[in-house]
């Protein structure tokens, strides 16, 4: 049994897991999986060492700048669902590349059979447009991965998508203005500790196949770092005016943890236009979260003394 890490892909242990053929895009071998498989993975995974740090990258994507990464497109007729007439719901890959060096594995599963297949990175599901990739260095290297995914809903299929999984184990959903605000993470590690701060991985994704005229998905994931490994349950609920996720999860400790957030959330914020200080920049507002806020509250701000 392999442990996880950028370039194994914990391939035995994923010969005991995986999926069917309700998605065009799905090639791999059909294998059985379901939540309690993904328990006993990760549970398998956390008496081996870690892997340790993702593989190189192709220099045609370790090069890229965040212009030519975010011209890089998911073409929306390779889309998860594509072929499922009626769909409401439909799910596109983020590409490997720039910052995102991890290999993620994506599966499509059949729920009503507990069968999955894996669905490989391949060129030709990406329009690149203007990044300057070469895909000659792609060309063959099945094994790439990809970087994350996100989730769309009618009627705005492959236009405006509402929820986001991109880097680490960092996850985020829409509010219904189509806008993002703070992130959730799958687990916080040493965050304020003597030592450095851990950041686990999602490494693998399996999504049971959804039908027409659902507006609810459910999406199963592995965890992975130095210290713990992690079975996620996601079952998310694609709202006509938000979205809210049901999260289930079971963790395996490799070592001990000085410090463990079982549901965090994550922000940013430079500056705004509430601010007396100005951003030194052309943009009045830097942030993803202007200022805390809570449903059926009241919240006010209040700016210090000039004195």
């Amino acid at each position: 049994m392999a442990a996880v890490c950028g370039t194994s892909g914990i391939a035995s242990l994923f010969s005991r897991a995986a999926f069917a053929a309700e998605s065009d895009i799905a090639d791999g071998q059909t294998v059985r999986f379901d939540f309690s498989v993904l328990q006993s993975m990760a549970n398998d995974l956390a008496q081996k060492p870690w892997g340790g740090e993702p593989r190189a990258l192709p220099n045609t994507l370790a090069n890229l700048t965040p212009q030519a990464y975010n011209s890089i497109q998911y073409d929306a007729a390779h889309s998860l669902w594509n072929n499922i007439e009626g769909r409401k719901l439909d799910v596109q890959f983020f590409h490997v590349g720039m910052g995102f060096r991890r290999r993620v594995r994506m599966f499509s599963l059949d729920a009503s059979t507990h069968q999955a297949r894996e669905i490989h990175f391949r060129p030709e599901l990406f329009k690149y447009n203007d990044a300057g990739v070469d895909t000659r260095q792609l060309e063959g290297q099945t094994d790439l991965g990809f970087a994350g995914f996100r989730a769309f809903k009618a009627p705005e299929l492959a236009r405006r998508d509402i929820v986001s999984f991109l880097g680490a184990s960092y996850f985020r959903a829409v509010d219904d203005t189509y806008q993002y605000g703070l992130s959730a993470r799958g687990l916080a590690i040493d965050t304020y500790t003597d030592s450095k701060e851990e950041f686990p991985d999602f490494t693998a994704f399996w999504f049971e196949t959804a039908k027409p005229g659902d507006t609810t998905f459910t999406v199963y994931a592995l965890l992975d770092s130095p210290s713990v490994t992690g079975a996620y349950k996601f079952v998310i609920h694609c709202e006509e005016s938000q979205v809210i996720m049901d999260v289930e999860n079971h963790i395996y400790a490799r070592k001990d943890i000085k410090q463990l957030g079982i549901a965090p959330m994550t922000s940013m914020f430079s500056c705004g236009n509430n601010e007396r200080r100005m951003c030194d920049t052309i943009h009045p507002q830097i942030h993803d979260s202007d200022r805390p806020g809570h449903v059926a509250g009241q919240w006010r701000m209040d700016l210090p003394s000039a004195e």
